[in-house]
């Protein structure tokens, strides 16, 4: 038994349809953290009792509709499924309690029992990962590559002429997300733009930021190729 990479929705979809208990875990290459979970999973898969469990692993930033349809806000996050539903889940690096909750659903096999609502993350909790996700976050209609606005479009030419370092929300694919995140920051209105977890606005307020100076000095910047390069070479 092994661990299954999870390369498409396609993929993922087909292999959490089991009845029987199925862990998954949303990782980045780049989140050293994520080894932890990979390192227990793969002792997991080697085990006897744990026979009955299949054991799956997802690039969260490539497979990003999957990502969104289960709130993946942080990495490590491990979902555990039966018949496509969640039963329970560990967002962050918690060895002992990953290994309990295994060990507690492998002989549930009720997907509609109370632990579908129990676990159930809270909205406000989630939108408040999902706006720290990343220093810069900006939450728009569709994606840098194909924005589905001209406010989009815009907000994304702006941070791209200053070779900003930023993530990306479609708030076109989670309607929970898109209403919770008007309430929550008191907003009507997308695109919305957020550095270090704070609002800083729309379009509007953005662009007279841009225009005083203001907002380049806010922004994370991409490293160049020449400063990966020197990074590197000084470690």
């Amino acid at each position: 038994m092994t661990v299954t990479e999870l390369d498409t929705e396609r993929v993922f979809d087909d292999f959490v349809k089991s009845r029987e208990l199925t862990v998954v875990h949303f990782y980045a290459p780049w989140a050293a953290q994520c080894s932890q979970i990979d390192d227990v999973l793969e002792e997991m898969c080697k085990l006897e009792e744990y026979r009955g469990v299949q054991f799956g692993r997802v690039e969260a930033e490539n497979v990003p509709m999957v990502s969104h349809k289960f709130g993946i806000a942080v990495v490590p996050t491990v979902l555990l499924l039966r018949n496509s539903c969640i039963v329970d889940r560990v967002d962050g690096v918690n060895t002992i309690e990953l290994t309990g909750k295994v060990k507690h659903h492998l002989y549930n096999k009720d997907p509609l029992s109370d632990h579908v609502i129990k676990f159930k993350e809270p909205l406000e909790e989630r939108l408040k990962k999902l706006t720290n996700q990343a220093p810069c976050m900006l939450f728009m209609k569709g994606n840098p590559a194909q924005p589905r606005c001209g406010f989009s479009r815009t907000i994304v030419s702006i941070l791209d002429g200053y070779k900003a370092d930023y993530k990306t929300f479609d708030i076109l694919q989670d309607n929970e997300v898109r209403e919770g995140l008007k309430k929550l920051s008191n907003w009507p209105t997308y695109p919305q733009l957020y550095i270090n977890g704070d609002l800083i606005g729309g379009l509007d307020i953005v662009k007279e930021m841009s225009e005083s100076g203001e907002l380049e000095c806010m922004l994370p910047k991409k490293e160049s190729v020449e400063e990966r390069r020197v990074a590197g070479a000084s470690v």
